[in-house]
């Protein structure tokens, strides 16, 4: 809304103009809500508020111009030979709150409008406008937008607001007849094109960042800026409403345009809003006030009512992955949107021939493109979308641009949908489709990308539609849930071609060998179907789910059950890898129990590779994948019946024999200062392996084994308190830290302090303790894996714990110089010299102030079902001193931690511990457990009041 400029109100001079502006200003500032209060009317905080800017802008630019024409400094003359044009936003007629005011002043004179710029611009910055400017000659400007993209798209943004219209009008007819014309465009739409590009990559290159930026990333509104300029090259209109009557867009895409811009729109002044100034990352913390400002809540979309209780957060998660979900889907429309526009508005000028194949059922092959022979055949034969599709990927080549607009539109008609749902080629072809290993040339790249993004994989799966654009309010899913399943039904893909050999060898070994791949790649889609916001228990909601959707496509029952179960348990494998104690004979037993049989093992284990190393670009770390492939060969024997009591099973003891042979290489090349100490490295290696658990030799490399047990032989021999080195890692994210002392009660405390103190981040530990004595020697020195056993009263114990590690401000390279000091600290706190608490808390004092994150609610479980310990599991906020903080409190308890797993996803972690009492007891059931429950939770209060321990 402007203010009142009619003859009667007009201000008489400056003070009057820039108090006027200054009211008006203030008024839309109050539009916006500070904090997360909901807007009165959040369809006021969108494009209508960036108009009411605009319209501001343009009354005062107006009555300036006038008032200083009549105060004739400078001469009315010099003002009337000049023109006062909008570019960028304010010319487009939508100026953001806290944008710039961007004018051109066109004269025939460059030099001689100096003057009127001068007398404008004081004023203007008087008033706390902040102006971009520029005088130019419509000479100048034609000659730079040749080679200058942003002077050429700001032709296309020209608006004339004051002066000498006619200098406005003169300017286009040369940009259109010119930079614009016909033969011009390809040329123009092809620098869009490069502009686009390195704009993504400078901004993330993709729709779904967990912090976009809603103006410059992709899927922004500078998107669609650039949309609207390569229409407005080609057709003279740049607004979507006007492409409508041009039959450039249909009236629905138009609509579907104008609520995504709607969207981003909000957001955007929602942030200029918050920051008092013009930012456009919708960060963490912004997207909490964001989703309050819009109304958002835990039950409605935008302008949902009612209120969380007073004891949940302002924002609760769920409000702010529905705004981000709604935000993911609008960016997905401007991102389409800017790609149909741009392909439309290129003109074709080839004069050559074009090959025009019919190769029959409705599809030709014209100009190296499948096509179809008549447009209205989506209508009267739904099914000839999928044949499209099937035809390109058999023959290699991409869809005509052209039909694949008409699919997008057809997609959108739910009528469509509905016959081709009913259509039994349609389903026939979608199963075999989904399921296709091959390399494609398809504009999306993967055969499933294509069928999302044509609207196909929503048309034939509905039910799949809550999960577009879903978004876990956390760091750790990356991808939205429908991005995420189609990264991993590729992922499965690339496995079945091998071509992943080297990072996944056994889960390619094992998708070439899979009975049933159709079914595993639909299990693979639909594993997070039942994903809807504010849901619990998605992979039995999702099972449920799935159930009506594969006997719609019509799979036979038994795929239908295995599918369902596959879904159902889709989470089993990754949690039982990453947190409990694969040597533990009870895990395997529990975890076979679970799946069907060896061929239900090889499929789940096949979808969870293909969920979790697409679930981020570092979810996958080898760690997590090892376990993985350890977790499956166990369960693989235990199911053949290969296992026995006392030894490994078959496939193991090849893979056991390579690690001992590559560990007894590997210390063969470490330097000795004679063949006497050689052979005395050898003679320990044989029995500080034979101590050693089946777990540790497979999960670790031969050089880092070879650093362990020469660090190992090195302690006992001289009896220090405790020996640290840096030793190889397989973990390029992490160094390898090794910590070897005699086993106490309270040593993962104190090694744990003494890392907090040293400011490194624990990422991984594997904790073991190995008899000192020769415990594990059969007959003929062969070598036995550890059954779990403890070990005889009396025998000296040696803790060997391993620590992937990185410094909180250096990364990997900042640990060496760390370790002098983290050995000096565990030395200091095992001889009591000051306590773990008091060396933890060294930290707080230099630690970094963190960027706001998602916040974490804290997670407790006890567990007795392990075979001789209790797991202790705690899901919590990842912050400093956090894994010292729980082992003390454990030790503090009277508890011996036997196993410690650490799992980071993001900014969240999984700690657990299998513990026993002093002993050597479970924790018991009722009073004890509950203590040991509220000792935690109070422990993790304490480090949020205190800010985090150092």
């Amino acid at each position: 809304m402007s203010f009142d400029l009619s003859p009667v109100s007009r201000p008489s001079g400056l003070p009057e103009l820039r108090a006027a502006y200054a009211r008006e200003r203030a008024a839309l500032d109050r539009t916006v809500p500070s904090g997360p209060s909901p807007a009165a009317d959040p369809a006021a905080l969108g494009v209508a508020l960036g108009r009411r800017h605009a319209r501001l802008l343009d009354d005062l630019l107006a009555r300036l111009f006038q008032l200083l024409r009549e105060s004739g400094n400078p001469s009315r003359a010099a003002w009337d030979a000049v023109a006062i044009a909008g570019v960028g936003g304010y010319g487009r007629g939508a100026v953001a709150l806290r944008s710039d005011l961007d004018v051109r002043i066109l004269a025939r004179d460059a030099q001689r409008a100096g003057a009127i710029a001068d007398a404008l611009l004081y004023p203007l910055w008087d008033m706390g406008v902040t102006v971009g400017h520029q005088v130019v000659t419509i000479d100048d400007l034609v000659e730079s937008a040749r080679e200058d993209l942003p002077t050429a798209t700001s032709l296309l943004d020209w608006r004339h607001v004051v002066g000498d219209a006619s200098l406005s009008e003169a300017l286009w007819q040369r940009a259109a007849n010119g930079l614009f014309a016909h033969s011009e465009l390809p040329r123009f739409i092809e620098r869009l094109g490069k502009e686009i590009a390195q704009r993504h990559e400078r901004f993330g290159g993709s729709v779904y960042l967990l912090e976009p930026d809603v103006k410059n990333g992709a899927g922004g509104l500078r998107d669609l800026d650039v949309a609207r300029w390569a229409a407005k090259a080609r057709y003279g209109v740049g607004e979507f409403e006007a492409l409508v009557r041009f039959g450039a867009l249909v009236a629905r895409e138009a609509e579907e345009i104008r609520g995504a811009a709607e969207m981003l729109w909000r957001i955007r002044n929602l942030l200029h809003a918050q920051s008092g100034r013009r930012t456009d990352r919708l960060t963490f913390d912004q997207q909490e006030i964001c989703a309050g400002a819009l109304g958002y809540s835990k039950a409605a979309g935008p302008g949902g009512a009612g209120a969380p209780p007073s004891s949940e957060p302002a924002v609760s998660p769920e409000a702010v992955e529905r705004m981000m979900s709604d935000y993911y889907r609008s960016a997905r429309t401007i991102s389409r949107a800017l790609d149909m526009i741009i392909s439309r508005a290129t003109p074709t000028l080839t004069r050559r021939r074009r090959r025009d194949e019919d190769l029959g059922a409705g599809v030709r092959l014209f100009d190296g493109c499948i096509t179809m022979s008549d447009p209205d055949l989506l209508r009267t034969d739904p099914a000839i979308a999928l044949r499209l599709v099937s035809e390109a990927v058999d023959r290699g080549v991409p869809l005509l641009p052209y039909a694949r607009g008409a699919i997008v539109r057809a997609a959108g008609d739910p009528a469509f949908c509905a016959a081709l749902r009913e259509s039994a080629e349609a389903a026939e072809r979608f199963r075999t489709l989904v399921a296709t290993c091959k390399e494609t040339a398809l504009q999306s790249g993967s055969v499933v990308r294509e069928l999302h993004d044509l609207g196909l994989l929503l048309a034939m799966i509905p039910e799949f539609l809550p999960v577009v654009g879903r978004v876990h309010h956390d760091v750790y899913h990356v991808y939205t849930v429908d991005v995420h399943s189609v990264a991993a039904v590729d992922r499965l893909a690339a496995l079945v071609r091998g071509e992943l050999a080297g990072e996944f060898g056994l889960a390619c070994r094992l998708a070439a060998e899979a009975t049933r791949p159709t079914m595993l790649f639909f299990a693979t889609l639909l594993h997070d179907v039942g994903k809807a916001i504010g849901g619990t228990d998605h992979s039995r909601r999702g099972a449920e789910m799935a159930r009506a959707i594969l006997e719609r496509l019509g799979f036979p029952p038994e795929d239908v059950d295995e599918a369902c179960h596959l879904i159902l348990k889709h989470l089993v494998m990754y949690l039982i890898a990453t947190r409990r104690d694969l040597d533990d004979p009870a895990t395997i037993a529990e975890f076979c129990q679970e799946v069907h049989g060896r061929e239900g093992l090889r499929d789940l284990f096949l979808l969870t590779v293909a969920d979790l190393s697409t679930t981020s670009p570092t979810s996958m770390t080898s760690w997590k994948a090892r376990m993985l492939d350890e977790l499956y060969l166990a369960a693989d024997g235990a199911l053949r019946g290969a296992r026995g009591e006392a030894g490994p099973i078959g496939a193991d003891d090849q893979r056991m024999a390579r690690a001992i042979s590559g560990t007894v290489g590997a210390l063969e090349d470490l330097p000795a200062a004679g063949e006497a100490e050689r052979h005395a490295r050898r003679d320990f290696l044989a029995r500080y392996l034979a101590s050693m658990p089946e777990r540790y030799l497979l999960s670790n490399s031969p050089a880092a084994i070879a650093a362990h047990s020469e660090l190992a032989r090195q302690q006992q021999s001289s009896q220090n308190g405790a020996s640290v080195a840096l030793v190889p890692s397989r973990h390029p994210e992490a160094a390898e830290v090794c910590v070897v002392a005699p086993d106490r009660p309270g040593l993962l405390a104190a090694i744990t302090a003494a890392l907090a103190a040293s400011r490194l981040e624990v990422h991984a530990a594997q904790i073991h303790s190995r008899a000192c004595e020769d415990l594990g020697l059969e007959e003929g020195g062969m070598l036995r894996a550890r059954a779990g056993s403890s070990p005889p009263a009396g025998v000296r114990l040696q803790a060997v714990d391993l620590f992937w590690v990185r410094d909180r401000g250096d990364g990997v390279g900042g640990v060496a110089r760390a370790i002098p000091k983290l050995m000096v600290d565990i030395q200091s706190v095992l001889s009591g010299q000051i306590s773990g608490a008091e060396l933890a808390k060294k930290r707080r004092g230099g630690a970094l102030r963190e960027r706001p994150t998602p916040k974490v609610r804290t997670q407790i479980s006890i567990d007795d079902r392990a075979s001789h310990h209790t797991v202790i599991e705690v899901l919590t906020r990842d912050r400093p001193g956090l894994l010292f903080a729980i082992s003390d409190a454990l030790y503090q308890l009277g508890l011996s931690i036997s196993v410690a797993k650490i799992n980071t996803e993001g900014t969240r972690v999984v700690d657990v511990f299998y513990v026993s009492e002093a002993d050597g007891t479970k924790i018991a059931p009722g009073k004890r457990t509950q203590e040991v429950e509220e000792r935690l939770h109070a422990v993790l209060q304490g480090m949020d009041d205190e800010g985090s321990v150092g």
